[in-house]
């Protein structure tokens, strides 16, 4: 008798959970229709949704850092006759970055990767540059760089840049056309 009467008490909340999520959910369409009437109303359009990833131009934070990567792009050229990719475009990109933590800080090379037109992981090429952000060091607190990324190009399309530090992903999405 007992195990009818707990499962009795188990059923009940179940059903008033759901009930209740019900109604939740008619609350928030209710303040949906009220904000589409406002809207109409005024004649004020509504506000664009931004996408889920940035583009060039964008400043966001990433592992204590301020980052901007800029829009003034460059085309250079591998010269190293020893290089596979000697003769190769190279896409140049200006990045300004500020120290935004307590403590000497910059941007770790391992934390960031280039895929090209194609989708596919880009061979790092900034080793042929000297004034690469690989190359551009730890900050003091609130210091501020400016340096370059260079991106082995393969072909006109959408590049990404991907930060990843293992706790946070950020992409910064791009159109290239030579």
């Amino acid at each position: 008798m007992k195990k009818f009467k707990v499962l009795g008490l188990v059923l009940s909340m179940l059903a008033v959970l759901v009930l209740w999520g019900c109604g939740s959910d008619d609350a928030d369409n209710d303040n949906n229709d009220v904000d589409t009437e406002v809207v109409e109303e005024t004649g004020e359009e509504p506000e664009e949704e931004e996408p889920d990833y940035l583009t060039l131009g964008s400043t966001f934070e990433f592992d204590d850092l301020e980052i901007t990567i800029g829009t003034d792009i460059e085309w250079v050229t591998v010269e190293n006759q020893f290089s596979d990719h000697d003769g190769a475009d190279v896409i140049q990109l200006p990045i300004t970055i500020t120290n935004l933590s307590d403590d000497t800080h910059g941007l770790n090379m391992f934390f960031f990767t280039f895929f090209g037109s194609n989708g596919t992981r880009l061979d790092g090429v900034s080793s042929f540059f000297d004034n690469s952000v690989d190359f551009a060091g730890d900050m003091r607190s609130g210091a501020t760089q400016e340096s370059y990324m260079y991106i082995l190009f393969d072909g006109d399309g959408e590049y990404v840049i991907e930060f990843n530090d293992w706790s946070e992903t950020i992409e910064v999405i791009f159109n290239i056309t030579q």
